[in-house]
């Protein structure tokens, strides 16, 4: 049996375990240095797991549609299939001990899950196409598996801690289609022989600043059994997290203190300074080889296509290079604390049977928003509500008071619930919020 393993076939197998064991260490101490070496040999037995069931599915569609065309394959066949079958055992791993974890945990062990299934893909789906074109794909396909892991991850904790069925299915779905979208995406461009150097860095930089923004959101949600303690869904936590920053933006102006020291953008360190360069200098001298000694590479790598030569040992190294500099340098505290421009807000008339009460909202997100109160009211208290925006009202709104609450200041609060979604009035919120943000662009530049 040891006969019959070929030289390619061997190098190809550690060229993975090393691609493995890069992004591993990549994302291990870029963002979760306090591991558990039980959970991540479990995350990777699960990778097993997913592997297998994304098999059987596979075997169901082809028996059933065995000739399906390019699109079928690429976003049907291996996209949504091998990314739901990620999705189920990312699931298995979080469902008994959910509220133990936070979102950044399901985003390293979603990684961790991810990269094990890549790996199992890559060496049971070995096609001889060549091993250059194969190291290619290896390089290139265990990345986008990992990093899509780390969001699936990522969106199914969000789907574990939210209450509301809108919150909840809505924010996996939109993080699932994204995943199975890029993937089919680069499984269409390898099928297809699509633009190669532009799709490829395309889909791993894209998963990589999609990643980076979900670690840096992630570091200020808190984990299940805090949100149990406050008895508070991950969506009522969301919105009043985006009230308090509208008040706190006004109380910073009244007190003349500015926010303007918390930037969206921190340094990148020396570490990864260093490791930036070191990535950069090799894409630079490939380019400079490729122009001046064309033929000393033919020479050398007489079975090396161009085409694979420009994507393995000049954008590939470039794209390394660029995401060490960008690692962790979104500052998550931008997302917590920093106000961009004067926030928009709605007035809202409250009816309670002869009780009308007139307030304001700075953030309403689908069906729901934080009203300020001058008083409590019951839990579950059906309500009506007129929702003022500019000149146009939306009137008699039905809803739920799901519940009221005092801070410490002696201030009242409720959040609050309508019954359907109110499309025309999010339509019309956000359309005037793009624009005041769009004049704040210009305001700034001005005063500055």
């Amino acid at each position: 049996m040891i006969t019959q393993i070929s030289i390619p076939s061997l190098v190809i197998f550690f060229i993975n375990l090393l691609t493995l064991a890069f992004y591993y260490s990549f994302y291990r101490f870029h963002f979760y240095r306090f591991t558990e070496s039980f959970l991540q040999y479990t995350a990777l037995a699960f990778s097993i797991s997913s592997a297998g069931i994304a098999i059987g599915l596979q075997s169901l569609l082809l028996n059933w549609l065995p000739n399906g065309g390019p699109y079928w394959n690429a976003f049907i066949l291996s996209a949504f299939v091998e990314e739901f079958a990620k999705l189920v055992g990312i699931y298995m791993f979080f469902r008994k001990n959910q509220d133990e974890f936070t979102v950044t945990d399901g985003i390293f062990y979603g990684l961790v899950l991810g990269g094990g299934f890549g790996l199992v893909e890559n060496i049971l789906y070995f096609i001889n196409t060549g091993l250059w074109s194969q190291v290619l794909r290896s390089i290139t396909a265990l990345p986008i598996h990992m990093m899509n892991g780390g969001l699936v991850g990522a969106y199914l904790m969000m789907f574990l801690f939210h209450k509301n069925p809108i919150f909840k299915w809505g924010k996996l779905a939109y993080g699932f289609i994204i995943c199975v979208g890029i993937h089919g995406f680069y499984n269409l461009s390898i099928f297809q022989e699509i633009d190669l150097l532009i799709v490829l860095p395309a889909c791993i930089l894209s998963l990589f600043f999609l990643l980076e923004l979900t670690i840096a959101k992630s570091r200020i949600l808190l984990p299940g059994h805090i949100l149990k303690l406050m008895n508070m869904s991950m969506e009522e936590y969301e919105i009043l997290s985006r009230h308090n920053r509208h008040e706190g933006w006004i109380q910073n102006i009244q007190k003349h203190i500015s926010t303007s020291g918390i930037k969206l953008l921190q340094y990148p360190n020396l570490r990864h300074l260093f490791l930036t360069v070191f990535f950069l200098i090799p894409g630079i001298l490939s380019i400079y080889l490729l122009f001046d000694s064309p033929e000393w590479i033919s020479q050398k790598f007489p079975d090396l296509a161009l085409q694979d030569y420009f994507a393995l040992f000049v954008m590939y190294p470039i794209v390394l290079s660029l995401m060490f500099f960008f690692a962790g340098i979104l500052n998550p505290y931008f997302f917590r604390d920093r106000m961009l421009a004067v926030p928009l807000f709605s007035s809202v008339d409250l009816h309670v049977d002869s009780i009308e009460e007139n307030s304001a909202i700075f953030h309403i997100q689908a069906n729901m928003f934080y009203l300020p109160t001058s008083q409590m009211f019951p839990d579950n208290t059906q309500v009506k509500f007129d929702l003022w925006i500019g000149l146009d009202c939306f009137v008699g709104l039905a809803g739920t008071i799901l519940w009221c609450r005092e801070n410490e200041e002696g201030n009242c609060g409720a959040m609050c619930q309508l019954d359907t979604i109110p499309y025309p009035f999010l339509i019309k919120w956000h359309f005037l919020r793009f624009k005041q943000n769009f004049k704040n662009l210009f305001l700034r530049k001005a005063m500055v």
